[in-house]
């Protein structure tokens, strides 16, 4: 099979696939509860849920709207404020365009996954130097993104906003934006310094010894209101303020909400974590949700929502879809919904917080210890039949070598890229054998093995076309691309199912994936991360 661009080189030709400028925002398939989906929060802020305003409010007005009856054809909004007013991103998401356009004179487009539809904002009329982010970037709501301009088709300082359903560069439909608008809430307002790494002041979030349980639960000014907040709401909010004294900010009640009416009829809270990005944060979110967890039935949990993972109060966890930033993926905060309990009476009693479960900052919701940022697949049997008989044991041992690697996604591998298991397989780009290594990262990559699958030979020793040599080293590769991405993943700095990121690793190198924070933007690569595990199910055994 030709191939124009091959594993785990860097990407020969990855020039020529420049002019793709849509980052496809691709959902998790795995099963990992450690999948930051964004980049990490930066100036600006909003609360969780809600999307920014571009302008501050008072910094502008509204000079043109959306296909008004004198322009029909305006496919936007005209805000007008004074040149240089800083702008900010209305939700999180990927900036796919951040630069010269014709007719914006420059433009900035950012893509976001709300609720599983696509969508994109469009920002235009910067000058060359008001534009503030650059193609790639990930972004989160309420983040500075420019400056007001008035270059291009202008005839005076204003933004002119677009919001895309479906997409702006992907065939979507303009929408009116005003309706964005109306939702929006103002720059700045999520207390983003508060959660900043960069805050030194910040409070340590290692467990601190629980008061004794006894006593009605006082109010807490850590909760930003009680107000239109149901009683579980309440008794939930409190009894988190009481027993995690390293929490700052409790968020509740809003009036509107893209994704459903939890907020809006008061049943569910958002325990913001400080310092989210951070071992010491992730084990107070950690703890948090061990704690509300073993107490489910006290507080009416229906569900919680924490670092991506939906874990429902009856039944199993289950991976969330990508919503394109930290925020949206649950990653700063612990969302808890409860049933309601209905609104709180002028003599309503809460009763004492619990105080079992504080202390366990365990990784799953059950309490059971799970370090590792990394998909496991269960390690599922391997369907032999259509493998030759000279590959089976070694993609058996192959699949031994780390969790993110069965063997079924390793046969699946090696199907796709030497086209049915070809020994001598060669591409038009020069990588070699079942594993498709181009010689350079042979040289460095693979090495002769014993009958165990130990390394036994110098790097670049063995072949790329012998069974043993060339599927173990696809499966260190594949481990060691994993390996690498896991502090990048708990960061934040990449986006994406883990799996997804390993194999764009190593068709598209390492490198790529790093530059691009996720799965980078080529063609090729972006079918590989999907063919590869649906070639691999036809080897995992029914």
């Amino acid at each position: 099979m030709t191939r124009s661009v091959k594993p785990v080189v860097g990407l020969v030709v990855g020039i020529i696939l420049l002019a793709l400028l849509l980052v496809v925002v691709l959902g998790p398939g795995g099963d990992d509860r450690c999948l930051p989906e964004g980049g990490v929060a930066a100036g600006g802020g909003v609360p969780a849920g809600e999307l920014s305003l571009p302008i501050a409010e008072g910094d502008y007005v509204v000079s043109s709207t959306y296909k008004s009856p004198d322009r029909p054809g305006h496919r936007g909004i005209d805000l007008a404020a004074d040149d240089g007013t800083p702008m900010y991103a209305m939700a999180g998401g990927v900036v796919v365009e951040a630069g010269a356009a014709s007719g914006f004179g420059n433009w900035i487009v950012i893509d976001h996954t709300i609720d599983g539809q696509s969508y994109s904002t469009v920002y235009g009329h910067m000058w060359d130097d008001g534009v503030a982010v650059s193609a790639g970037d990930t972004v989160t709501a309420g983040q500075h993104i420019g400056e007001v301009g008035n270059n291009g088709q202008s005839t005076g300082a204003h933004l002119h906003l677009e919001v895309w359903e479906g997409g702006r560069l992907s065939g979507g439909a303009e929408t009116d934006p005003q309706q964005w608008l109306d939702r929006a809430v103002e720059p700045g307002s999520g207390d983003d310094e508060e959660k900043s790494p960069s805050n030194s002041d910040k409070p340590s979030t290692r467990p601190t010894p629980s008061p004794p349980e006894g006593g009605e639960m006082a109010e807490s000014d850590k909760i930003l209101s009680e107000d239109k907040l149901q009683v579980d709401s309440v008794r939930v909010a409190r009894a988190v303020a009481q027993r995690f004294p390293d929490v700052e900010t409790i968020g509740g009640w809003r009036p509107t909400d893209a994704i459903s009416d939890d907020h809006p009829s008061g049943r569910a809270v958002d325990v913001m974590i400080p310092d989210f990005q951070s071992t010491e944060g992730r084990e107070l979110g950690n703890r948090i949700k061990n704690y509300l967890n073993t107490h489910r039935e006290k507080f009416n949990i229906e569900y919680m929502i924490w670092r991506q993972m939906y874990i429902p109060a009856d039944g199993q966890p289950s991976q969330m879809e990508d919503r394109g930033d930290p925020t949206q993926n649950h990653f700063d905060h612990v969302h808890v919904t409860v049933a309601g309990g209905g609104m709180p009476t002028p003599d309503q009693q809460y009763g004492p917080a619990p105080t079992e479960g504080a202390d366990d900052s365990s990784e799953t919701s059950g309490g059971a210890a799970d370090d590792d940022c990394a998909p496991d697949f269960g390690h599922r049997s391997l369907n032999t039949g259509e493998i030759p008989e000279e590959l089976r044991k070694w993609i058996d041992l192959g699949g031994q070598v780390c969790r993110e690697v069965d063997s079924p996604l390793l046969a699946g591998l090696l199907y796709h890229e030497s086209a049915g298991f070809q020994a001598q397989a060669v591409s038009t780009a020069g990588a070699q054998g079942y594993g498709q290594f181009m010689p350079g990262t042979w040289a460095t990559a693979g090495a002769e093995v014993d009958d165990n699958g130990e390394v036994v030979g110098p790097p670049g020793s063995g072949s790329p076309s012998d069974p043993a040599d060339a599927t173990m080293a696809a499966a260190r590769y594949l481990c060691e691309t994993a390996e690498g991405q896991k502090e990048g993943i708990a960061s934040g700095e990449l986006s994406g199912d883990p799996q997804s990121l390993m194999l764009a690793g190593y068709n598209a190198g390492p490198g790529a994936v790093q530059q691009y924070g996720g799965v980078p933007p080529y063609a090729e690569t972006q079918k590989y991360v999907e063919i590869v595990p649906q070639e691999a199910e036809k080897f995992a055994a029914a």
